[in-house]
């Protein structure tokens, strides 16, 4: 009895450092995520709104330059000081041309996009 003790203690002991280690690697890769700045340059094609059940995702779908579909979402984002996510959305035209300045990774399991932070129409 007194080993089952002993043993349950350092299971115990193991399962928090490996949740603590799981906590500290996701907040690294979501600290990482919003200092991983790309620029692309798109074509709007399309624009809907992702409805759940207590927010919504304002999505953006585009081709680059070379001819790849991709999708982007627009959301109001603490750290960079992001408020304005509804107006700047309202904002894009589809069929227009613009450069997407983005955070983040596209992540389709979890329905996660490369969020735009900020854009600039193109001229010709």
């Amino acid at each position: 009895m007194y080993c089952e003790r002993k043993n349950s203690g350092w299971v115990a002991k193991a399962l928090i450092c490996i949740g603590i280690v799981i906590a500290i690697i996701v907040a690294v890769l979501c600290f990482i995520s919003y200092y991983s700045e790309k620029n692309y340059t798109v074509t709007v094609t399309d624009k809907d709104i992702k409805n759940y059940d207590s927010s919504s995702k304002f999505l953006v779908f585009t081709k680059t330059e070379n001819g790849e579909t991709r999708v982007f979402s627009m959301e109001d984002t603490l750290i960079k000081g992001r408020w304005n996510t509804a107006d700047d959305y309202a904002e894009i035209e589809v069929g227009e041309t613009y450069t997407f300045t983005v955070i983040g990774w596209r992540i389709p399991f979890f329905s996660e996009y490369e969020n735009v932070i900020e854009f600039q129409k193109m001229t010709e």
